[in-house]
């Protein structure tokens, strides 16, 4: 059995998210720095073209909009709005344990507050 406790995260407006919430379970909104969006503001597909964000320079760009504005650029170039507590960076991205410390040191540059959510 698992914790009660222990917050359910997801992308923001999903099915998870909602049935979590109505169960009762603490929910907290995720983003993803190093996936691409649709501009419905749900993932790309994996096996798609470019779902996948590979250029570090771009996932810590991409970090420091998604923390301080809400907002990142879809797949499509255009701008949408996702309201994240909490910024995911895949573990299995080459370079995964650099890029973060790149992330966090941009965030906390500027002025983003980084801690628990619990």
């Amino acid at each position: 059995m698992a914790d009660a406790t222990l917050p359910v995260l997801g992308l923001p407006g999903s099915r998870l998210l909602e049935l979590a919430g109505k169960a009762g379970l603490p929910v907290i909104t995720e983003a993803f720095a190093d996936r691409a969006y649709t501009d419905e503001g749900t993932l790309v597909p994996r096996r798609q073209e470019g779902a996948v964000v590979a250029d570090a320079e771009s996932v810590v760009a991409r970090s420091v909009d998604l923390a301080r504005h809400g907002t990142v650029d879809a797949h499509s170039g255009r701008r949408i709005e996702v309201r994240a507590r909490s910024l995911c960076l895949h573990g299995d991205t080459p370079g995964a344990v650099d890029l973060a410390r790149r992330v966090r040191a941009a965030l906390e540059a500027s002025g983003v507050r980084v801690e628990a959510f619990v």
